[in-house]
């Protein structure tokens, strides 16, 4: 498999783990020291980012879609579209691998939805590092 190809695969994963809330597919898919990147702030490291954002995909997420993939080398961009509770959501995920794992990723999105979902601790929570 070739660095794109597994760039892509990796950015599919990502989404698809959401989509079955498959935690144990991103544990050992991203790297210890995994930072993300959102319009809610900057999650630095694997356990810290999990154990923040698992509670809140459960209660904002209902539906992932994957549009589509473009990868090149060690990184990838995801569109997809995030159905919550207050209606759909484009987003974008350009996704970056390091020795076979995705180290970082970077979210683009209008929060506005989210933030209609999430109570402003459950916000303020996905800010810190």
């Amino acid at each position: 498999m070739t660095k794109t190809e597994l760039s892509a695969k990796l950015a599919t994963g990502w989404i698809e783990a959401w989509i079955r809330m498959d935690i144990e597919w991103l544990r050992d898919h991203l790297t210890p020291d995994f930072v993300h990147t959102s319009p809610f702030g900057r999650l630095a490291g694997r356990e810290h980012y999990i154990e923040t954002v698992e509670p809140m995909a459960r209660k904002s997420v209902q539906r992932l879609k994957i549009e589509e993939v473009v990868a090149t080398n060690d990184q990838a961009a995801i569109w997809f579209e995030n159905l919550t509770p207050q209606g759909a959501i484009p987003s974008c995920d350009w996704v970056r691998v390091e020795d076979g794992k995705i180290k970082e990723i970077q979210s683009f999105y209008d929060s506005m939805k989210v933030r209609q979902v999430l109570s402003p601790n459950e916000q303020s929570n996905l800010c810190g590092t």
